[in-house]
């Protein structure tokens, strides 16, 4: 068992966002409020509720200067260009989406929310749409070879800080021991 996992079932019944911060301090000084009615309205659709808490806790940042968070709340223009440049990407090699993955320009349910500096992807898998908080992650090596995981997004930040969950596009060192939230913005 890694140290992350010691330390986390120190906390069996705690939420994910208390374990969370036990697993990865975040920065001491706390993000701004977050306009979420705002940042919806214009990606026309509702995040998370564990996104949000994530954001309201951490704000837009890094894991391990590898990482990178989308912070539709910080800098929204930002982080669509990111979203509209990757969607490009994935509909050059339409046969290689992941099963049950749209990316036709009026039907996406793949929204990102985090990349690494090595171009692999998170993403939630929009089904339902209309219940964020049912939202399952998918994350895409860039290679094309997608993972799915049958948790939000928190839960797959417990399960990767931890160590109960290695991604295969996470270098050797990554998440090996302490783990470090740099902020960004």
């Amino acid at each position: 068992m890694t140290h992350g996992a010691e330390m986390e079932s120190e906390l069996p019944m705690a939420s994910s966002l208390d374990r969370l911060r036990m697993l990865l301090p975040p920065p001491e000084v706390a993000p701004a409020p977050q306009p979420w009615e705002d940042v919806e309205r214009r990606l026309g659709v509702a995040l998370p509720n564990d996104y949000k808490e994530f954001m309201e806790t951490y704000g837009g940042g890094t894991i391990e200067e590898f990482l990178i968070f989308l912070a539709y709340s910080q800098s929204f223009e930002a982080a669509m260009g990111w979203k509209g440049r990757d969607l490009e990407e994935i509909r050059m090699s339409p046969e290689d989406v992941f099963p049950g993955g749209v990316v036709e320009e009026d039907k996406v349910n793949l929204l990102p929310w985090a990349y690494t500096i090595d171009g692999d992807v998170c993403y939630w898998l929009m089904d339902p749409r209309e219940d964020p908080d049912q939202w399952r992650v998918v994350s895409r090596e860039r290679d094309m070879e997608w993972n799915f995981f049958g948790g939000g997004m928190m839960e797959f930040l417990v399960e990767i800080t931890s160590g109960r969950r290695r991604e295969p596009w996470f270098p050797d060192d990554f998440l090996r021991g302490s783990s470090c939230f740099k902020a960004t913005a």
